[in-house]
């Protein structure tokens, strides 16, 4: 009971202090700079590297991530001031946790990841609107309570699901899609003053992430299908957001992230190996995100 506590309240909230923090208040704070901010890519492919291999004696993924998150909670008393080095650690910090955070669950554990999910989306809408560069205490809280967490999980023993429900490298490639059209999609809603839809329609918001967990626990499709509903939520996203029809929006955008995010990590979560997930981390978050960042700041898909 504990441990499953202590999962869930570890991987909501530092997907959290992703959103509020790295997603949106370093990027806010930098102006989407890709020059400025490259530091912090750099690490953080660095630190989804290193996650992977073997750190001397200390193996267990769980005592990586105590080390991870306490460079993290160091890092995030500087917020929102880093020069380009404190960017590097910082992105190192937040890179080793990407996988590792992942790969503590399993597929059985799927209500764990719902619950964990839930609170991610529900904190990070409501404090969206807050300022950027007031967010010090979020990244200092956050970083706090998935650090406990993770010392409440010291002897916990990631379990291993059937190895022949391991999916096919080629299974991938749509994950590094919607990932890339997610994050073009948000950075310009974000951009655009005429479509702030977290600000007027928060409560919806939260409440459609919520539908689209509850979606993706329910809805029972073959990996074709799944992709394919995806891929009409994107398209629907899309075109309402070219409209600009803000109700309609904030209901069928939210729901496409949270049902996407849980079939991404029910995915990733198969993989048995840690280094072959860091791997496949690094080109399904940093490289797709950070291309679907590019393509919105130079407004090609627009």
């Amino acid at each position: 009971m504990i441990h499953s506590l202590a999962l869930v309240v570890l991987l909501g909230f530092e997907l959290s202090f992703y959103l509020l923090i790295i997603q949106t208040g370093i990027a806010e704070h930098y102006h989407s700079d890709l020059v400025a901010l490259s530091p912090l890519f750099i690490g953080g492919v660095t630190g989804t590297l290193l996650s992977g291999y073997s750190w001397g004696k200390i193996d267990n993924p769980v005592h990586k991530i105590i080390i991870a998150l306490s460079l993290q909670l160091a890092l995030s008393f500087l917020y929102p001031e880093y020069n380009a080095l404190s960017l590097l650690f910082f992105g190192i910090s937040v890179g080793v946790m990407a996988p590792l955070s992942i790969y503590l669950f399993k597929e059985h554990q799927h209500y764990q990841l719902l619950a964990a999910l839930a609170i991610a989306y529900t904190i990070g809408t409501y404090a969206f609107t807050s300022l950027a560069d007031h967010r010090e205490w979020m990244a200092v809280l956050f970083s706090l309570l998935a650090l406990i967490s993770a010392f409440l999980l010291h002897d916990y023993t990631v379990g291993q699901d059937d190895p022949k429900k391991a999916s096919p490298l080629t299974s991938y490639l749509p994950l590094m899609l919607w990932i890339l059209l997610d994050s073009n999609l948000f950075e310009t809603l974000s951009r655009h003053k005429g479509l702030d839809i977290w600000s007027e329609m928060t409560y919806t918001i939260i409440i459609f992430h919520l539908l689209g967990l509850l979606g993706a626990s329910l809805i029972r499709l073959s990996e074709k299908k799944q992709h394919i509903l995806i891929a009409l939520l994107f398209t629907a996203s899309f075109s309402l957001s070219y409209l600009e029809w803000k109700l309609a929006l904030a209901m069928v955008y939210p729901f496409t992230i949270s049902y996407y995010n849980v079939i991404v990590f029910l995915t990733l979560s198969r993989e048995t190996s840690l280094l072959t997930l860091s791997r496949l981390m690094v080109f399904i978050a940093w490289i797709a995100s950070g291309l679907g960042l590019a393509l919105a700041v130079s407004k090609i898909l627009h």
